[in-house]
């Protein structure tokens, strides 16, 4: 029988007791396995996790998912909180395995992933449920291997895809070199003396932001008023927003097109932003102070 090191206990799993299906460990984890490998080594802390999930609302919808896609690779570290933690459900599962978890939705956000307020599309108090599939456990020279071969995978996946939308939307974009943005401009500056955008200038502009299937996810034109910012570096998300508008001055228009990991990388943004999502910013610069 395998036995599951919880927090330096060892805990029989035939002495662990049922709630509504689900079990429950000694610390208060309710979960319940849907496939059984036959390993039984589990993980210690330290190690990588290669696995995949879904997590899903108190109303049944998928808030995230990588079924399907690139794995997450976790380095387990000791639950931090009793009652249901991420951690411990992790610490539970040997190579191959597959478990459902319900683990609370303030815990989850608050304790675990240290976040001020919940997403607008979780209840406060309600269960998230998580589907875990894990795979295999790594260790860093592994990780990192297999980090950099998608990563390149990725970038000349990318790179196709961008040189394919320019084409299609006839776009003749200019490559800056240094950061991987390409921009084609629409409108210069008038005079060789307009203003151009520096570090603290306050900026007022238009842009709309969306996906290559030009699906927006943000529009100051449709919002009914323009942005008014202050360019510092700290302040931007994504960060590619303080290179764009580098590149501007007073009165220019452009379309630039960013590459994920300037975007909103790996994770993306919740119902919003995919993962690995290249971005296309279309931005009117309206002053420059």
């Amino acid at each position: 029988m395998r036995k599951y090191k919880l927090l330096g206990l060892i805990v029989i799993l035939a002495g662990l007791s049922a709630c509504n299906n689900y079990s429950k460990t000694e610390n208060g984890l309710r979960f319940k396995f849907l496939k059984r490998s036959n390993k039984i080594a589990l993980p210690v802390v330290g190690e990588y996790l290669q696995c995949f999930y879904s997590i899903t609302n108190s109303e049944d919808s998928v808030v995230y998912s990588n079924f399907n896609r690139t794995p997450d690779r976790i380095l387990l570290v000791a639950p931090t909180h009793k009652g249901g933690d991420i951690m411990e459900a992790l610490s539970i599962m040997a190579e191959g395995d597959s478990a459902q978890f319900l683990i609370n939705a303030d815990s989850f956000f608050f304790k675990t992933r240290l976040e001020t307020e919940l997403p607008f599309y979780i209840k406060r108090g309600s269960d998230l449920k998580f589907i875990i599939k894990m795979d295999k456990k790594l260790n860093k020279f592994q990780v990192d291997s297999a980090v950099n071969a998608e990563k390149i995978i990725r970038w000349q996946a990318e790179a196709e895809n961008i040189l394919a939308y320019a084409k299609r939307k006839g776009l003749t974009m200019e490559l800056d070199s240094s950061t991987g943005i390409r921009v084609q401009y629409h409108a210069k500056a008038s005079s060789d003396t307009a203003k151009a955008i520096h570090e603290n200038s306050t900026v007022k502009f238009h842009f709309i932001g969306k996906l290559f299937d030009d699906t927006e996810f943000y529009n100051t034109y449709t919002m009914g008023q323009p942005q008014i910012v202050r360019v510092t570096k700290e302040q931007f998300q994504p960060i590619g927003m303080y290179d764009m508008l580098l590149k501007m001055k007073e009165g220019e228009k452009a379309t630039f097109i960013l590459p994920y990991d300037l975007g909103f990388g790996a994770k993306g943004v919740d119902l919003m932003i995919p993962p690995f999502s290249t971005l296309v910013y279309e931005i009117n610069i309206l002053k420059v102070e």
